[in-house]
């Protein structure tokens, strides 16, 4: 009786799963066209993304990224709060339809997302994202971060091997290839 009613139990799950089709894709995809509307007490109102699309959030980090980048060059290391705000403000701009541009210049961008910390308005719109929508940012910020990270230890060592490698090696030119692949003679 008991096997019975566990073979029955596995026909039961089976027959609940479905399989993914190129149709049930789409139709998932279409969940990121989603929009919600965010109403202000002064009758002005603007909409934002009801889910996060995996690829405009590798699109926003991206941008982040450059923009950090470029921050860092021209007016020095980013504060903790400040790397913050504007990723908050990144967010607002891409996941929003506070303006369908995106690519504006370095400067400019600086002074679009100024403008929208001192709005009061931002932190109303920020707080209406999904905050499970807000943790996928994070979460995909930790992951493509573990994965440079990753990537630069094996990078530090195959260069250690490669070093290794032509040092021990019995090459007429070994000096000039250390000095120019590793900036330094070999032992």
């Amino acid at each position: 009786m008991t096997t019975q009613k566990t073979t029955a139990a596995k026909v039961n799950t089976r027959s609940r799963k479905k399989k993914v089709t190129l149709d049930s894709l789409i139709q998932e995809a279409a969940q990121f066209e989603k929009l919600k509307k965010v109403s202000f007490e002064d009758g002005r109102y603007t909409e934002i993304y009801v889910h996060f699309s995996p690829t405009r959030i590798d699109q926003m980090l991206s941008d982040f990224a450059e923009f950090t980048s470029e921050y860092s060059q021209k007016f020095g290391e980013l504060k903790d709060n400040r790397i913050l705000d504007y990723l908050h403000m990144h967010i607002l701009l891409y996941f929003s339809k506070l303006t369908t541009q995106l690519d504006f210049n370095f400067e400019d961008k600086v002074s679009v997302l100024n403008n929208i910390l001192n709005s009061d308005l931002a932190e109303k719109i920020f707080d209406s994202f999904d905050k499970a929508e807000i943790q996928k940012v994070y979460d995909r910020m930790w992951k493509k971060l573990d994965a440079y990270q990753e990537l630069v230890k094996t990078n530090k060592d195959m260069q250690q091997q490669l070093y290794n490698y032509i040092n021990d090696s019995n090459l007429e030119n070994k000096d000039m290839i250390m000095n120019v692949m590793f900036g330094q003679k070999s032992n």
